[in-house]
């Protein structure tokens, strides 16, 4: 195997006597000495730039290799990672979204329970009262008795007919949710009826609504029909009510 031939760099004193050698009048002189002579570049950039500069591209290298690429290795990992984020963010959006649907059903869902509950709690207050009716009435009336539906119904579309209501107006009375009957017992025997709204949670409507029954009931029967609410708790609109309408709270 030929030896590789190892170039000595040469002295500057050997270069400068070489370069007597050219005759250097115009730029393209330098150029053709440069290009006979490649050693002697490197020694004019040894003259003419600092040793910063010459060290320039080395430490231009050593920042690739060791600053810039690294970094941009992370660069991209970042990048992925943010892709990896938005995919993430976009599912969230669309769990987000899931959730609120569900959410907004739930809300109608307990809403429609809240009124399911409320009118069984009603349902069981209305038929305790028809059960107990004695309980109830007892300390306003003597021998309480509730009105037959069918009665009721029968004296208001007779009434219908006879133009002293209207069939409007029956169809109102009719859905009283209790009419008792009996004698008051601080008026002597006088005899009264007593149309009751019958809700677990009495409010302004139940008021109103027993006040208007009460009426139509009374211009039916001739007799006095007392409006009255019977509930376990009566919001503030209810009692302000019942002192308006004058009506009975129980």
């Amino acid at each position: 195997m030929k030896e590789r031939e190892i170039k000595v760099p040469k002295d500057p004193k050997e270069i400068e006597k070489e370069m007597d050698n050219y005759r250097i009048i115009t730029l393209g002189d330098i150029y053709r000495a440069l290009r006979d002579h490649p050693d002697w570049a490197q020694e004019l950039r040894r003259v003419f730039l600092t040793e910063e500069l010459i060290e320039l591209p080395k430490k231009f290298q050593d920042f690739l290799q060791n600053d810039f690429y690294p970094l941009k290795e992370k660069v991209d990992k970042i990048e992925k990672d943010v892709e990896i984020l938005k995919q993430d963010v976009a599912i969230l959006k669309q769990d987000v979204a899931i959730l609120k649907q569900d959410v907004a059903t739930l809300k109608q869902d307990v809403a429609k329970l809240k009124i399911d509950v409320g009118w069984l709690k009603g349902g069981f207050m209305e038929l305790l009262v028809r059960d107990k009716v004695g309980a109830f009435f007892g300390r306003l009336l003597k021998k309480a008795s509730l009105l037959d539906t069918s009665e009721l119904a029968d004296s208001l579309y007779d009434s219908v007919e006879k133009g002293i209501i209207s069939s409007q107006d029956a169809q109102e009375a009719l859905r009283v949710d209790a009419v008792v009957r009996g004698f008051l017992r601080k008026d002597g025997p006088k005899e009264v009826l007593i149309a009751a709204e019958i809700s677990f949670v009495v409010d302004k409507e139940d008021v109103q609504r027993a006040a208007k029954r009460a009426m139509i009931i009374a211009k039916v029967l001739g007799k006095e029909c007392i409006p009255a609410v019977i509930g376990k708790e009566f919001t503030e609109g209810a009692n302000k009510a019942c002192d308006e309408y004058n009506v009975l709270m129980i």
